[in-house]
């Protein structure tokens, strides 16, 4: 029998095979529940800095951004899709005084830049609370709507 007769039933059956792969990871690449255990943002107050050629991101931020990218790619995060709830809790760090929502952006824009989220301006509800346990920030994003 002639090789090249089975060519096209191969071809077909490797299409096939590639397109059942692809759906399969599609469907895995999302998820309804991302939890993340991230290092202490610094405060919005501190996020940009003024420069000669205008506002710059601060060195202290791009050293947590770097930091907390590194720790977030470690627990694999899946991507969420369309609208989302974030949930914050973070252990505070000494007895100052801090506004716990000067912590939210900071964790918004690492979310978008590491791709769990599409845009932060998909966010339908924030919460966030201190604790007293733990250290760092505990950052859980759900998928808006299902409850």
């Amino acid at each position: 029998m002639n090789c090249l007769a089975f060519k096209p039933k191969l071809q077909r059956l490797s299409n096939l095979l590639v397109a059942c792969v692809s759906r399969e990871t599609t469907k895995r690449a999302f998820a309804r529940m991302i939890e993340l255990q991230l290092p202490y943002p610094p405060s919005t107050n501190n996020l940009w800095v003024r420069s000669r050629f205008g506002m710059r991101r601060s060195d202290r931020y791009m050293a947590w951004l770097q930091v907390a990218t590194y720790a977030a790619y470690q627990q694999k995060p899946k991507k969420l899709k369309g609208l989302y709830k974030l949930s914050i809790q973070a252990a505070r760090q000494d007895k100052r005084r801090r506004d716990i929502d000067n912590i939210i952006k900071a964790i918004s824009d690492l979310l978008q830049t590491i791709g769990v989220i599409k845009d932060d301006c998909d966010c339908e509800m924030v919460s966030a609370r201190w604790v007293t346990t733990g250290n760092g920030v505990n950052v859980r994003v759900e998928q808006a709507g299902i409850e």
